[in-house]
């Protein structure tokens, strides 16, 4: 078929096809269901021929999709090693890195597609991320096609694009047939007009050919009358194959299409024939899902069970190919509950294996929704499901589901799990923000496993015990549970126990002063078992505290690579528990070290998702709260502190609530008032006696600032540049901020030294963006009499992100436009040196090295529209 209005795409593809010699790319096509994105790709395939090796792979419309279809679909075409890697290894990152190394090996260059992605399952979507951000090492074109239009806000892939580096990737939208493309093809049809034909269809492609294809057939629901027209006037038998082919979301493979060829003996070759039906690689399909989903639709429930029955006896058979989870798909929908319930557990079983916990929820979920109350196995689906909406971000789900398991536990006299479930139940409670009812379940968990024989689930129930008051930076009661764990563990030989002891014990080790090493090497140890094991959740543990650590301590670069590593790692195992909890950790490294609108951009992402628990919120709110106090605007601040104090409250542990403290004195501070009694109270029954740490030191500093004296017997041991701040050491404090990278505490201390110095201070506020900090500082020294203070930025220069001036801004805007120094100097009249310096500037604000990365973080920023 001709291609209409469409060689600009191919072009573009070309022009990438060629530049692979020297740097691989992604090119992302994107457009609703029949603009033509297929049809592009297979004309830009046959114009390359065996200039490259094509590797076409695609997702399918599985209520559950099965894991990794694409490279499915591929590794046939790839040698043996591989395809036996594929189905043996459960290991995420390992195949990932195996299928790199094959294209990396390739003796020509590559061209890889992988279709429809829009119906990824979260495996696949990781091999995107890892390909994507790889690809320049490649002699590839990776091209994906989505349906842009279908994602829904919350899909993976809406956030895909800003995780991207912008020279590596390509978007291109298909736009739908101009009036005229429309008009010249309906007369090519032997129609006078296409007025009728654009106003049904809107210029979509597939609309368009398949209206003209039926003779302008009246269509009241358009394409879906087109296509049930097309269905009503095939003969019986090539209705009943399509109607059996529709209810396959997915592409038929040859075992199916062998069983069925022999009940339509030449239909299926005169559906091929006729384009109706398409052969890739011995798999057959519909031409366009929009067929397939116009004739599941039109048949009647009781018509479409029995197909998928059909379907399922097909797939059951011994050497039909078939996944579990399609297998589950057609179950389901054939309302085979006993097979449901056999099936979705190994599917989800499976899933989880492999780090696909989006998937292992739904099938435990679809498992559950298929028994009935007397279910002996209720309990334990429950129960698994709980954990793995616990791995993925859903504690609502996770408390719902194990309280009901609880109670049928309970119910059946179950003391050993019923233990074991309020164990569990105690970690989603924390999970919760409630620590309260986290101690009562881990306390009464105890209790009831301590009176059966020793086992697993009790070693567990002590490691939790210890979990909980490492989180609330109780060492003895740490220790002492930790102990008694391991002691445990090692005597049932228990790899998993120990890993997760071992983390609670280094965590809280690692923040005792004199034995940082021995709790560096013991969380070590943990990762190691949990990484050596498949342990997702544990790794993820171990990342996570690793990192926090890091970011408390102030050591930015050792915590920046080890929330690197944690949210790849949980991002590869659909861990977003933990990837979100990272994220929010790292909002408050990037506003210590002064990436303020990246910061902000990732606190109000976290925020505004209402999904997101409690211990989330709490940092998400504190940065956001301390960005708005430092830029002046008190009335956003006090909304953030309220709830980030209603929210850490009920968790009755430091590490939330000092943070959201330390924010209200630096409110108080900044904005001139006073602190309200209950605060100061507050605050000071939240010191202890004697302790040495950043986030302790951090509000007794602020106190001081704020003139609240700290009683006697409050010793507090203010470490690094805190220390030397008490000592009145504010230049050495000074440097000493500056070699850790807190540019604002670095002026800060500056602002305490001599009028050079202060004036230096001012300088780095105003380029931080601390507007509010600035005025209130610089109001301080003129009542000290100081002259010739720096006036600070210009409020155009405010009004962006990145302290661009209105200058800055018009030369970014010509950069997007294409514009050249010498074409930007004439249009600005102004010289083209001047608009260089401008450029190095812009470059330097926005922390980028090149024109176009300038334009795509810009853009990401929201300072181009």
């Amino acid at each position: 078929m001709k291609l209409v209005e469409r060689a600009q795409y191919l072009q573009t593809l070309q022009d990438r096809f060629s530049d692979i010699g020297r740097s691989g790319h992604t090119v992302f096509l994107l457009g609703e269901a029949g603009i033509g994105k297929t049809s592009l790709i297979t004309h830009f395939k046959d114009s390359i021929g065996t200039r490259a090796h094509a590797y076409i792979g695609g997702c399918d419309s599985l209520f559950t999709p099965h894991p990794l279809g694409p490279l499915h679909d591929i590794a046939p075409q790839l040698e043996d090693d591989f395809n036996s890697l594929l189905r043996k290894e459960k290991e995420r990152s390992v195949i990932f890195t195996a299928f790199f190394e094959k294209l990396t090996a390739a003796t020509k260059p590559v061209l890889l597609i992988f279709e429809d992605v829009h119906w990824a399952d979260e495996a696949t979507i990781d091999l995107i991320k890892f390909l994507s951000r790889r690809i320049g090492k490649l002699r590839c074109l990776f091209v994906l096609t989505m349906r842009d239009n279908e994602l829904d806000a919350r899909h993976a892939l809406r956030n895909l694009f800003g995780q991207l580096s912008a020279d590596t990737f390509t978007k291109v939208h298909l736009n739908a047939l101009s009036r005229q493309a429309v008009e010249d093809m309906a007369l090519a049809k032997g129609h006078y007009s296409g007025d009728k034909v654009f106003a049904l269809t809107g210029g979509n492609p597939f609309y368009v050919t398949e209206v003209l294809a039926a003779g302008m057939t009246p269509i009241p629901e358009r394409i879906k009358d087109s296509v049930l027209t097309a269905f009503h006037s095939k003969d019986e038998h090539t209705q009943e194959l399509w109607e059996l082919l529709s209810v396959l979301p997915s592409r038929i493979e040859p075992s199916i299409v062998s069983k069925i060829e022999h009940e339509y003996p030449q239909v299926i070759e005169s559906c091929i024939a006729a384009g109706v039906i398409v052969n890739r690689n011995d798999t057959l399909s519909f031409k366009h899902e929009l067929y397939r989903i116009a004739i599941e639709e039109s048949i009647s429930k009781y018509r479409r069970r029995h197909l998928h029955q059909r379907v399922l006896r097909l797939l059951m058979e011994e050497g039909s190919g078939a996944t579990l989870a399609q297998r589950v798909h057609h179950a389901r929908f054939a309302e085979d509950h006993r097979l449901v319930l056999e099936l979705a557990p190994r599917a989800a079983q499976e899933a989880a294996a492999v780090g696909a916990h989006v998937e292992a929820a739904k099938l435990f979920k679809t498992a559950i929704e298929h028994a009935t109350v007397n279910y002996n196995g209720l309990a334990m689906l429950l129960g698994r499901y709980a954990y793995e909406c616990y791995l993925i971000n859903q504690i609502a789900n996770a408390l719902t589901a194990q309280e009901q398991s609880l109670a049928l536990y309970r119910q059946q006299g179950d003391r050993l799990r019923t233990g074991d479930t309020l164990r569990f139940l105690s970690r989603l409670q924390w999970f919760g923000g409630n620590r309260g009812k986290a101690i009562t379940f881990a306390h009464e968990s105890v209790q009831v496993l301590e009176q059966l024989p020793p086992s697993r689930e009790l070693a567990l129930a002590y490691s939790n015990f210890s979990q909980l008051n490492m989180l609330a930076d109780n060492v003895p009661q740490t220790l002492h549970w930790g102990e008694k764990a391991i002691a445990l563990a090692e005597q049932l030989n228990d790899a998993e126990i120990l890993c997760h002891a071992l983390n609670n014990v280094g965590s809280i080790l690692q923040k005792s002063p004199g034995h940082e090493e021995e709790g560096a090497a013991k969380l070590h140890d943990s990762l190691s078992i949990a990484l050596a094991n498949g342990y997702h959740e544990h790794a993820a543990r171990a990342y996570t505290n690793s990192g926090c650590f890091y970011v408390l301590i102030r050591k930015y670069e050792k915590a920046r690579k080890a929330l690197e590593a944690g949210l790849r790692y949980c991002e590869e195992h659909d861990l977003l528990s933990w990837y979100y909890y990272m994220q929010g950790e790292r909002t408050r490294l990037l506003l210590d070290t002064g990436h303020w609108a990246e910061a902000e951009q990732i606190a109000l992402s976290l925020q505004m998702n209402a999904d997101h628990f409690a211990l989330t919120r709490i940092g998400a709110l504190v940065t956001l709260a301390r960005l708005s106090i430092r830029r002046g605007r008190f009335g956003e601040a006090r909304p953030y502190l309220d709830v980030a104090k209603k929210l850490a409250a009920p968790t009755a542990e430091a590490y939330r609530m000092l943070p959201v403290m330390a924010a209200e004195l630096e409110l108080c501070w900044t904005s001139g008032t006073t602190v309200p009694q209950d605060d100061i109270d507050a605050a000071i029954a939240l010191l202890p006696d004697i302790h040495e740490s950043w986030h302790y030191a951090g509000v007794a500093y602020w106190m001081l600032r704020c003139g609240i004296p700290i009683a006697d017997n409050r010793e507090v041991r203010y470490p690094g540049p805190l220390a030397l701040e008490q000592q009145g050491q504010f230049a050495a404090a000074a440097q000493a901020w500056k070699e850790l990278g807190c540019a604002f505490e670095q002026a800060l201390a500056l602002m305490e030294c001599d009028e050079d110095q202060q004036r230096a201070g001012l300088g780095m506020l105003d380029h931080l963006g601390a507007t509010a900090t600035s005025e209130m500082l610089k109001t301080k020294l003129r009542e000290k009499g100081m002259r010739h203070i720096p006036r600070g930025p210009r409020e155009s220069t405010r009004s962006n992100p990145a302290g661009l001036t209105g200058r800055q801004v018009e030369i970014l805007s010509l950069l997007e436009q294409g514009g050249q120094n010498r074409e930007i100097a004439e249009k600005l009249f102004i010289s083209p040196k001047t608009v260089d310096h401008h450029i190095s500037a812009i470059l330097a604000k926005l922390s980028v090295n090149s024109r176009a990365k300038a334009v795509a973080e810009a853009r990401r920023l929201g300072i181009l529209k």
